[in-house]
């Protein structure tokens, strides 16, 4: 990676097509539009920082967002309301959702899941990664990271009323 060179502007050009991703993780963990942008930045920093420890021939996005998510966790671990404090997800951006109420009881059974299993399903549907980078990030094999995945959503089956089930 060209971060061993201390190129800020090489680096800054890899990382840019990763933000977006990046801000979405960090508002799904943080639920909060200027903790995810503190989040991204000072992970971005942290990223730049620990160029030189990044493997080459290894994929940058999953490395990036496992510095963000650890960031996020940080952030999270530190505020003191974080325990209290439940907030929206982000929207889902899908024609014809806007209103609809069944949406909105997703939104607060996702809210009730515990972090992790949150953590997993944002990455494999907000973000839409494969299995083997949601393991890379989590840091564990393609396997575990679908089962995890599995039993997120058998969780979240159980959160949803059942006037919205299949």
């Amino acid at each position: 990676m060209t971060t061993r060179s201390g190129d800020g502007a090489a680096f800054l050009d890899l990382l840019l097509p990763l933000l977006p991703a990046s801000q979405r993780l960090a508002y799904a963990m943080l639920q909060n539009s200027h903790d995810a942008e503190d989040a991204v930045q000072e992970a971005t920093f942290k990223a730049w920082r620990a160029g030189s420890r990044f493997r080459e021939g290894s994929e940058l996005r999953p490395w990036f967002l496992t510095i963000v998510a650890n960031e996020c966790r940080q952030r999270r671990r530190n505020r003191w309301w974080s325990v209290s404090k439940v907030a929206d997800l982000p929207a889902i951006e899908s024609p014809g959702l806007e209103g609809n109420e069944d949406v909105g009881e997703l939104r607060a059974a996702l809210r009730r899941l515990p972090s992790d299993m949150r953590l997993t399903l944002v990455l494999r549907y907000y973000l839409d990664l494969p299995f083997d980078e949601i393991g890379r990030v989590l840091k564990c094999s393609p396997q575990a990271a679908k089962s995890r995945t599995h039993r997120a959503l058998t969780k979240l089956r159980v959160e949803i009323p059942e006037e919205l089930g299949p």
